[in-house]
């Protein structure tokens, strides 16, 4: 999928923001695209404040052992927010006319492998400062 300029810019200013810390930016960049044509602004906030929950989450679960208390609520509520996250992606696979990129899209996110936990863990660090930035914008403004 080719990106946009806009697209493009958005990309560059948050690489600037993040100090180059990405781990899937194309793929943000894929979805900004996607959301940008579907007009769907409502949907890509929704996926970005869930991606900032799974990280949060994946950092807290990192922190604690199975041994103590409230792991199994983090790791249950983990769970649900992936499975939140997930859906949310398949909103953005659907779409594109491009066959390569849903199925590639699918493998790398929407499967149930290993490796597939490791891309939406990166996935949802990359949403996640995308959150973090917006909220940094938004204090500006405020201000």
């Amino acid at each position: 999928m080719n990106l946009s300029e806009q697209t493009q810019s958005v990309l560059a200013y948050f690489d600037e923001y993040t100090g180059f810390n990405l781990r899937k930016k194309n793929d943000v960049g894929e979805i900004l695209e996607i959301a940008a044509a579907k007009g769907a602004a409502e949907e890509f906030n929704a996926l970005i404040f869930t991606g900032k929950m799974v990280w949060s989450l994946y950092a807290a679960l990192r922190k604690i052992t199975s041994a103590q208390d409230g792991y199994q609520n983090v790791e249950h509520e983990f769970s649900s927010a992936v499975q939140k996250l997930r859906e949310q992606l398949a909103f953005f696979a659907v779409e594109p006319d491009d066959e390569a990129f849903k199925k590639r899209f699918e493998e790398v996110y929407l499967g149930v492998s290993q490796g597939t936990m490791r891309n939406l863990v990166d996935l949802a660090h990359d949403l996640a400062r995308f959150k973090d930035l917006q909220g940094d914008e938004q204090r500006k403004v405020e201000s």
